[in-house]
């Protein structure tokens, strides 16, 4: 099938990218003024630890259980260049966005041959402003799935080259190239090879063993960065017990929420939890949608079984949505907006030659400047629908508040806005979400009794509450997942808390039992052990030395062990030595100084002691302490007058002293 351009209807080359770049920022205009979201952004842009590691650490080590070291590299360069400032970052992932709509069109423009322009234009524009696709670019932890596309669509126009060239190697090296840049920047590209073949067909490239030879470096790829990314990403099943009908169902559940977002992409959300009924059973529709689905895919398929347009985009969006479908349930998300980024060009290309098959049919002569308008108005409401989903992204409240709008029973919302309030210090709003997670969701996880008692406790000092909480955390039947361990770290300091000590020390035990590698358990532990009614310095000495051989870069362990040694053991130098290892490891720390002091003071070296308290910085907010400690020293010395003059201004700092101290020293 040959498709050729009316001379009278060719929009130019030059005006056709004009366009596409010109309409792409207008539609994403909002989020020039989007800051960050709770999702991924405190963990990728404000508290990445790979930005400040070594290039070694960054190529080998994954993070949140993805391998995308360059996606890392460019959010290293970044933080760089404007550090926590959100503008940057969109404005990098809105200029990929665009770039990787010009490379879209240059795809569909070379694939054919340069003869048409309305459709490459037609797919480019779809792509750049449907609205589905505003979380890969709105989003700024997702800088990854722009990233990657822009390689993998780099790559895919070198080997549209490569076949229209007469198969030059130099344009299949640039594309392999560009294949491993996409790979190391999101897994998500291992689909390529098989756009390659699907680019053959389309060529008329008949189906041959040299089809496969210039492809068996590009699948040998595929297979490595597959394999790793499954090792990395350690699913976690929600359904362990799924039978193969049920994760048939669920992929096909998927695959229609994606063909029907598609034609109508209102009511997105951020999340789409999988439909359950009340006990975690399939609904009905499960049943039935994907069954409806799969019958018009193959209707489709036979129907324009000879018309290789059509096919071609099917096959192209059916490859590369295929991977992401839930056949084996993860995570707590059944599609995600981010997913349709590539495989929906694929759509793209079908309504855009639909588009221009109907603007030429000569039956519809007298009607072409309606389909034009109409296309043109189709063009504008998704731009309007991007424009308004652009906003959604403003913040963490805009855009879990609209979540919780979407899917009111879900506890993923809640929790996030939660936790935007707890970091804003706003702890009773932080507490109020957190409820709001458990009361509309019964199967609410753990985390989130986790970060309502982890509030309580720290922050609001309702210890009674957070103790709850803790408990209920513990009632949860999979031993297995992490908040087992933290809550009843969480649960043994509640109770140290409450000066409950036997119950404390119950439960450490009980976690050490559980998993004598965690150090955290041991430091708490000896907490116990050292500040209970009857202290055992000797068994809190043995844990705070155990949590320190487990992790020697432990602070609190150091300073711990250092009160320990000074309080309860005697042993000042000690004591000393592991004050000097608390500030060598946090130099900020002024328990460290202040301690070294009084160790030296215990010790009899009144002179050293002075010379700690004189070098501790000016700005320490003690209430005095400095200054009594300091007078204690003097009056060591026997100077008594600059022991009096510092216990005097301790006074007025609002630190209370013994008047008996003072007279003792005046009458000295």
């Amino acid at each position: 099938m040959v498709i050729k351009e009316n001379p009278k209807q060719l929009i130019s080359l030059n005006n056709a990218l004009i366009a596409i770049v010109a309409i792409t920022v207008a539609a994403f205009i909002p989020t020039f003024s989007n800051s960050y979201v709770f999702w991924d952004d405190p963990e990728y842009i404000l508290h990445n630890p790979l930005m400040t590691a070594s290039l070694k650490e960054v190529f080998t080590t994954p993070y949140l259980s993805n391998y995308h070291p360059l996606t890392i590299l460019v959010y290293t360069l970044e933080h760089h260049l404007w550090s926590s400032n959100l503008l940057g970052y969109h404005c990098v992932s809105l200029f990929l966005h665009i770039c990787n709509s010009l490379l879209v069109f240059f795809f569909i423009y070379y694939l054919l041959n340069k003869k048409n322009i309305l459709i490459p234009l037609g797919t480019a524009l779809l792509f750049s402003i449907h609205p589905m696709h505003v979380e890969s670019v709105a989003w700024a932890s997702e800088l990854k799935d722009v990233l990657y596309s822009f390689f993998f669509l780099g790559a895919l126009v070198c080997y549209v080259l490569y076949m229209q060239n007469n198969r030059q190697l130099k344009y299949l090296f640039y594309a392999f190239t560009l294949f491993l840049l996409s790979l190391i920047s999101k897994g998500q590209a291992v689909t390529l090879p098989l756009c390659f073949l699907l680019v053959d067909y389309f060529l008329n490239r008949k189906l041959s063993y040299k089809i496969l030879l210039d492809k068996i470096p590009f699948f040998a790829l595929s297979v490595i960065f597959g394999l790793l990314a499954i090792k990395f990403q350690g699913p976690e099943e929600i359904h362990n017990n799924s039978e193969y009908f049920q994760r048939f169902l669920w992929g096909g559940y998927g695959l229609s929420l994606y063909l029907y977002k598609f034609i109508l992409p209102i009511h997105l959300s951020g999340l789409y939890p999988y439909p359950l009924n009340p006990d975690r059973s399939m609904p009905t529709f499960v049943y039935i949608i994907p069954i409806f689905t799969t019958t018009l895919l193959i209707f489709l398929f036979w129907f324009f079984r000879k018309n290789k347009f059509v096919l071609f985009g099917l096959l192209f969006f059916l490859a590369n949505i295929f991977t992401l479908l839930k056949f084996i349930p993860v995570g707590d998300a059944i599609v995600a907006d981010r997913y349709s980024y590539i495989p929906y060009i694929g759509l793209f290309f079908v309504v855009a030659y639909g588009f221009h098959k109907l603007l030429n049919n000569p039956k519809y002569k007298a009607s072409k400047n309606a389909i034009r308008y109409g296309g043109i108005a189709i063009i504008l409401l998704l731009s309007s629908l991007t424009w308004a989903r652009v906003s959604v992204w403003k913040d963490t409240f805009s855009f879990w508040g609209d979540a919780i709008k979407k899917n009111a029973t879900y506890w993923r919302p809640y929790y996030c806005i939660g936790q935007e309030y707890y970091d804003h210090d706003n702890f009773p709003q932080a507490v109020q979400y957190f409820t709001g997670a458990i009361k509309n969701d019964r199967f609410c996880p753990p985390l989130v009794y986790m970060w309502r008692g982890v509030t309580y406790m720290e922050q609001l000092h309702n210890v009674d509450s957070a103790l709850v909480d803790f408990k209920k955390v513990l009632d949860f039947p999979n031993k297995q997942d992490p908040s087992q361990i933290q809550g009843r770290l969480n649960l043994g300091l509640a109770y140290y808390r409450k000066n409950m000590f036997d119950s404390a020390l119950k439960v450490y035990s009980e976690l050490i039992t559980m998993d004598p590698q965690q150090p955290t358990a041991y430091f708490q532990r000896g907490l116990v052990y050292q500040y209970s009614k009857t202290p055992q310095p000797e068994l809190a000495l043995a844990d705070y030395s155990k949590a320190i051989e487990m992790n020697p870069n432990y602070t609190m362990a150091y300073l711990n062990r250092g009160s320990l040694y000074v309080d309860l053991l005697n042993k000042y130098d000690l004591a000393i030595a592991d004050f000097n290892k608390t500030s060598e490891l946090d130099p900020t720390n002024t328990d460290a100084i202040v301690n070294k002091g009084i160790a030296y003071y215990r010790k009899g070296d009144f002179d050293e002691a002075l010379r700690i308290y004189n070098s501790a910085p000016g700005n320490l907010n003690d209430h005095g302490k400095i200054f009594y400690l300091k007078a204690l020293s003097y009056a060591g010395k026997k100077d008594y007058a600059n022991a009096i003059q510092n216990a005097e201004t301790a006074q007025k700092m609002g630190l209370g002293i013994d008047p008996s101290i003072l007279q003792q020293w005046k009458s000295k």
